[in-house]
């Protein structure tokens, strides 16, 4: 994918979130695309929510929920281990990132994995001035 194509997903990714039940077709697809990328290309599918991460309004908690429930999970889900340090640097650079990922559940993620997250999360919401590390 270019650059251009991995913005146009993440813009219509964001745009389903957006306009519901009025979503177009374009908007439809990126979320089937998006999940096919966390499950099958964890590299891509990071540049795709990072992207989209970067098109959300910093207040907008709903909107960065939407991606910790949706493709960060997925990611998690499926790549784990192998994505891990790349999620957690992402979070440390980028609060709204950092808010995203804060909102994904335990779900089907291993116990190693949600271990890291769930240890390594309140240090990093408060280095962005989010929540206090305890």
């Amino acid at each position: 994918m270019t650059d251009e194509e991995i913005h146009q997903v993440a813009q219509d990714y964001m745009g389903y979130f957006t306009r519901g039940a009025e979503a177009q077709e374009a908007q439809f697809r990126a979320v089937e695309t998006l999940w096919r990328l966390c499950r099958d290309d964890a590299a891509l599918g990071f540049r795709v929510i990072w992207e989209a991460v970067n098109l959300v309004e910093a207040d907008n908690m709903k909107a960065l929920s939407f991606l910790g429930t949706g493709p960060l999970e997925d990611l998690i889900n499926f790549h784990g281990g192998e994505m891990l340090g790349t999620l957690l640097d992402a979070a440390r650079e980028n609060a709204n990132f950092c808010v995203a990922l804060s909102c994904v559940w335990r779900n089907a993620i291993s116990e190693n994995a949600w271990g890291q997250l769930h240890g390594a999360l309140p240090e990093i919401r408060a280095s962005h001035g989010r929540v206090e590390a305890r």
